[in-house]
């Protein structure tokens, strides 16, 4: 019932609903039902749609009855795009749990019409199948896929706090084992088209330019009885035993169920419903008639869309597309990348930028870093092909946009040129004035640095309008965000220009103002600083790394400076002092650790010990230093203190400009950091919370702890009856991040 776009459905989007489905009868009686809506990449259904696609469907069963169609295709006239789905800016703007449930049976009862037609019917995957796309595939009676790495079929609705809505839960277990489907489900995780076809969720892999004509030969075969197709994997005697024995008794499901739950568990820790609620749906439906088990499957749906954590990544998915939209400035098209320093950030700007289909050429003082890049890009796209995204052709084909060399050669042809070169002034200013002296007169300059600002590099430059910031996130290939940094003199152009280049890389750019750290190492680092305190103070590494998981970071503050590595925090902590200022203590705990020549996780070992076998633990050695971790501070407390100064840091650089909206700041944060996606964002977890709350309990740390906790910016203008950060009819359909 999902997928992506943030589009609601606008009056000339239901004028053009008829338009957006024809159906053709060819003179052997099948019938191609097309999905083509105008003016849009990517088809998908709106309830309008739905009602047209009803239409058709029972004008398909009444000429079937006549004896004009004996087979019906559903295809796409998208390029490398099937349906993506139900338009989430649809499912967002319900309001109620009945009538999230009416929308739900809207769906299942047209693709019921669809599976009880009484001819062949075929889909025809071009390209990308999500959500409601994949449900309605799954009623038909074969599946066809194009032989192309834009094919990507699945359920990916628990992204969006829900789960499958239009039957997906109890077709596609009872199709291809309730072992394949069930992460499918659960993970929101898509297959190529070729694992589709091994675990039997297509019928065959074609060329994608005869996938058509195929479709149409398939649907003059005999209609399929209904129930699972073995799929390749399934001839093999030890697979048929396995199914027999885990799938085709009590005992065996139960196992299989038991062992997903335990995932869940894992994977959610009890912050996202939407998992546990499909779990149950699938367990519970497969014991009901379809009938029954489809109105389970619709009443789950009702219960999730109005809940706050479906509101939240439903609103971080707009922020996403939000961010995306390409600036309406005009901009110089990126076709060629240079890249200076060929380290990890380098190396992966390289490697990214020839994913993309870039030619790229990167440079180093010396042989060595240049063969450590290439070996990287080889190894990622190798990565890539073994996950069936890459043919070895298109292997090769990417290593050869690399161009590496120990010269500025062939920089005046770039579009746009990287430094990514030591983290030192001098080395930049040296580095970026050969830039510019190599460069063509329109080239942009991009610095990916983390802590300086560009209003320091600037002088190096005769031009300095064209210098922007680029600041990628480790690992590159990675992590969603790029930071689009403005300097003094950066042209409106060339930061138009710089996020176009960020989302042809497939990232979410955020642009933001010069200023120590940017935004989010300006905000991580006094996160990161309160979690060292707590250490000082006494309380042990786990409590404090357990409380933050607990709240919802993907890791604790602690595990995470050995993860960035602890030399370079402490360089980037000393660079934000100027930001900082002295109203927070400046935690030692991370220098302390450095000089015992404990460098994090790259070192093999800091604040944790790794052992070559089994997880991470706190090293005892390291909680000594600190009084033994001996301090017992309740949970709460230490979520507050950690939560709550990041907030203030975050509050006080958005009232200063440095980002530009709440929303902007919350989806850096989500997309940076981690920050809990469930809970929206940093200011939206305020504005859950409640601002009173949260500006009371930071009176009471302040009084405590100090004046980092007295409320800053937005925080404290907000007391006085000023704005708060988000409207209330949260979420909505975004233009901007503005």
């Amino acid at each position: 019932m999902s997928e992506v776009t943030n589009r609601d459905p606008s009056t000339e989007a239901r004028a053009n609903a008829g338009a957006g489905l024809s159906l053709e009868v060819d003179s052997d009686g099948v019938a191609v039902l097309e999905f083509d809506q105008p003016g849009a990449e990517h088809n998908r259904f709106t309830p309008e749609l739905l009602e047209r696609f009803m239409a058709l469907i029972s004008e398909v069963r009444n000429r079937a009855g006549a004896g004009e169609i004996q087979g019906l295709v559903l295809a796409s006239g998208k390029r490398e795009s099937f349906i993506v789905g139900m338009d989430v800016g649809t499912i967002a703007g319900i309001r109620s749990a009945a009538a999230a449930t009416t929308g739900a049976r809207q769906g299942q009862l047209a693709f019921e019409a669809l599976a009880t037609l009484p001819v062949t019917t075929v889909a025809a995957i071009n390209g990308t199948c999500l959500g409601g796309a994949t449900e309605m595939a799954l009623a038909c009676d074969y599946r066809l896929a194009g032989d192309t790495t834009a094919v990507e079929i699945g359920l990916p609705e628990v992204k969006l706090g829900i789960i499958p809505g239009f039957g997906g839960t109890q077709r596609l277990p009872r199709l291809v084992s309730l072992e394949r489907a069930l992460p499918m489900i659960l993970t929101g995780r898509s297959v190529t088209a070729r694992k589709a076809r091994r675990i039997g969720l297509v019928d065959a892999v074609v060329p994608v330019h005869l996938l058509l004509d195929q479709s149409r030969h398939w649907a003059q075969r005999p209609r399929r009885p209904r129930g699972r197709v073995r799929a390749p994997e399934d001839r093999s005697w030890p697979r048929r035993i396995r199914r027999a024995l885990l799938e085709r008794n009590p005992i065996g499901r139960a196992m299989v169920f038991a062992r997903a739950a335990r995932g869940v568990r894992a994977a959610t820790k009890g912050r996202y419903p939407a998992p546990v609620a499909a779990l149950s749906v699938v367990r519970r439906g497969l014991r009901m008639r379809s009938g029954e088990a489809l109105k389970l499957e619709a009443q789950a749906i009702g219960e999730l869309v109005v809940s706050e954590v479906a509101h939240n990544l439903m609103g971080i998915f707009f922020l996403r597309s939000a961010a995306r939209r390409l600036p309406l400035q005009a901009l110089r098209r990126v076709g060629r990348v240079g890249v200076v320093g060929a380290g990890i950030m380098g190396g992966g700007i390289a490697q990214l930028a020839a994913y993309q289909q870039l030619p790229v050429r990167i440079k180093d003082i010396g042989y060595e870093p240049l063969e450590r890049a290439l070996a990287l890009a080889h190894r990622r796209f190798e990565s890539r092909r073994r996950a069936g995204k890459l043919s070895r052709r298109q292997v090769a084909q990417r290593m050869g946009l690399i161009s590496p060399t120990l010269e500025y050669s062939g920089f005046r042809h770039c579009d746009l040129v990287v430094e990514a070169v030591l983290e030192k002034l001098s080395v930049k200013h040296e580095v970026l004035a050969a830039i510019e002296a190599a460069a063509g007169p329109d080239t942009i300059i991009a610095t990916n640095t983390s802590s300086l600002t560009l209003a320091a590099m600037e002088p190096a430059l005769r031009h300095p309008s064209r210098l922007v910031g680029l600041h990628f996130f480790n690992p590159v290939h990675r992590m969603p965000l790029v930071e689009i940094v403005k300097g003094p003199s950066t042209t409106d152009e060339v930061v138009a220009s710089t996020v176009a280049f960020a989302v042809a890389m497939g990232k979410v750019p955020v642009v933001v103002q010069d200023a120590p750290g940017f935004f989010v190492n300006r905000v991580l680092a006094p996160y990161l600083n309160e979690a060292l305190l707590l250490l000082e103070e006494g309380v042990s590494i786990a409590a404090i790394d357990r409380a933050l998981v607990r709240f919802g970071m993907p890791m604790g503050p602690i595990r995470l400076l050995d993860e960035v590595g602890i030399d370079v925090s402490a360089k980037v902590a000393g660079e934000l002092g100027a930001a900082i200022g002295d109203r927070v203590p400046r935690a030692q705990a991370a220098h302390r650790v450095l000089e015992l020549g404990r460098l994090g996780r790259k070192g093999g070992a800091g604040f944790y010990s790794y052992p070559a076998k089994g997880k991470p633990r706190p090293d005892p050695q390291i909680e000594r230093m600190f009084g033994d971790g001996g301090l017992a501070v309740d949970e709460s407390a230490i979520i507050d203190r950690c939560v709550l100064v990041t907030l203030n840091e975050a509050s006080r650089a958005l009232a200063e400009g440095v980002v530009q909206s709440a929303r902007a700041a919350d989806l850096a944060l989500v997309m940076g950091i981690g920050f809990a996606p469930f809970r929206g964002g940093l200011f939206r977890y305020a504005e859950t919370r409640g601002l009173e709350t949260i500006r009371e309990r930071m009176h009471q740390l302040a009084s405590a702890h100090g004046v980092r906790f007295e409320p800053s910016g937005r925080l404290a203008a907000s007391e006085s009856g000023g704005p708060g950060f988000y409207p209330d009819d949260w979420p909505r359909k975004l233009d901007s991040l503005g």
